[in-house]
């Protein structure tokens, strides 16, 4: 009787166990964004792109302030990841989306909180071939304002003697 009970015990924890990891790694799942840039066949409504790099970073900045304080939104990656190749033929399997709905999307994710919510990758067309790349969106900060000013020297014909 009682290595039944032990038994029906073990094999309740077991199963309490496996709900509660299930449901931990569900809530921790996030969505991947995935999205083309593919230059030589750019759609017109989607040229408003503006690449470089800068130091160690390659960034993508959608030229449209539509994040809060009038912000681009700016997708990076660093420089020495040298991402994934992906053939042609495979590119079927990726979901892509268009530039509205990422564009929609940076808004969301820049409005609520900043990490966590999506994977984003960008496939990129070089050299004949596609690269994946996972690129991280800045996160707009307030602009800094700067007053100048100068110091002007008293006027010396309006002085008392």
């Amino acid at each position: 009787m009682v290595s039944k009970f032990k038994n029906c015990l073990s094999i309740i924890l077991c199963f309490v166990f496996y709900t509660s990891y299930a449901q931990k790694t569900i809530a921790n799942r996030v969505d991947s964004i995935y999205y083309l840039i593919d230059t030589a066949k750019t759609p017109f409504n989607d040229r408003m792109w503006d690449i470089g790099i800068e130091g160690s970073f390659k960034y993508y900045t959608i030229a449209c302030s539509c994040l809060q304080y009038n912000r681009q939104p700016t997708f990076f990656y660093r420089t020495n990841f040298k991402g994934q190749v992906i053939k042609q033929k495979d590119l079927n399997r990726f979901k892509f989306i268009k530039l509205s709905d990422l564009i929609i999307k940076a808004k969301k994710y820049t409005d609520t909180t900043y990490k966590g919510k999506y994977a984003i990758f960008f496939v990129e067309h070089s050299d004949g071939k596609f690269i994946l790349h996972k690129v991280s969106l800045s996160e707009p900060r307030k602009p800094v304002v700067n007053i100048d000013y100068e110091i002007m020297p008293m006027d010396s014909t309006k002085t008392k003697h």
